[in-house]
């Protein structure tokens, strides 16, 4: 599949894209999880734990992208 130059498959919130580009391609699972976590949460054990545990180390992340999701919302 082709790709504009510069984007990243799975990430769309800023927040996200910058994390991404400042971590690097060892941050993209973990973002694209936030992500979806965000707009679709699951409760399962293994999902709250990690949704709690990269909130915990990151919580400025978390809230950039809860925002950007929600006024993409609107």
């Amino acid at each position: 599949m082709l790709r504009k130059p510069g984007t990243t498959p799975g990430i769309t919130t800023p927040a996200a894209l910058k994390a991404f580009r400042q971590h690097g391609p060892e941050t993209l699972s973990d973002l694209q999880f936030l992500e979806n976590w965000t707009t679709r949460p699951r409760y399962t054990a293994a999902s709250v734990l990690r949704a709690g545990q990269i909130r915990r180390t990151n919580p400025d992340l978390m809230h950039d992208i809860t925002t950007s999701i929600r006024q993409r919302g609107k």
